[in-house]
């Protein structure tokens, strides 16, 4: 069949690629060359990919690397010392993983990173109804919150502000579960919470 483009492929067997193509090396070199500081690294699996671009972009840039595969996880203890920041991509990994496991690997890796002082972000379908309706629904409102209690050092919107037809909406959504969760105490009362 047909792939469209900005569409993933997964490949039912392991292959080696590179961390890094020869256009990702050169894009790092112009990046730096033109004063950007901050860096991501996609499909981070193991130490070594996180020191090769490290030899690239040297150890004073902000390195956030991408937990999106099933060896990124497993990976995780050896990755964490060597980055400023992680980002789990739960759209990534659920092509790994079944996706009633993507839950608790997301709490485990926040707490695990928590523990290491390593901020780390969420992303993927954080409000994805509203690409195309003004309202998130119950479950996804539901599913910021508890991310946030987790313990997430952020969230990352995609497809809510990169096609969606309402993005000013699905950030004034996200700041609004953040508000109310910074307020929020386990001594909270009903008026409390309603009030707010």
């Amino acid at each position: 069949g047909l792939v469209g483009s900005n569409k993933a492929v997964d490949i039912n067997r392991k292959i080696n690629l590179d961390a890094m193509t020869k256009k990702d090396k050169v894009a790092f070199k112009i990046g730096l060359e033109n004063g950007v500081s901050n860096f991501s690294l996609s499909f981070t699996n193991k130490l070594e990919d996180v020191e090769e671009i490290r030899e690239i972009i040297g150890s004073k840039s902000n390195l956030i690397s991408k937990i999106e595969s099933i060896k990124g996880v497993l990976n995780l203890g050896e990755i964490l010392p060597a980055v400023d920041q992680i980002l789990i991509d739960r759209g990534d990994l659920s092509r790994e993983v079944s996706i009633d496991k993507i839950p608790f690997i997301q709490r485990r890796i926040i707490s695990f990173a928590k523990s290491k002082d390593v901020p780390v972000f969420v992303a993927t379908n954080l409000l994805e109804s509203m690409v195309k309706t003004i309202s998130p629904t119950r479950a996804e409102v539901n599913d910021v919150a508890s991310t946030l209690l987790m313990g997430a050092s952020g969230l990352v919107l995609a497809a809510e502000t990169a096609i969606g037809t309402y993005p000013v909406e699905a950030v004034n959504m996200v700041n609004s579960l953040i508000k109310q969760y910074e307020r929020w105490t386990p001594e909270s009362t009903f008026s409390d919470i309603l009030d707010n």
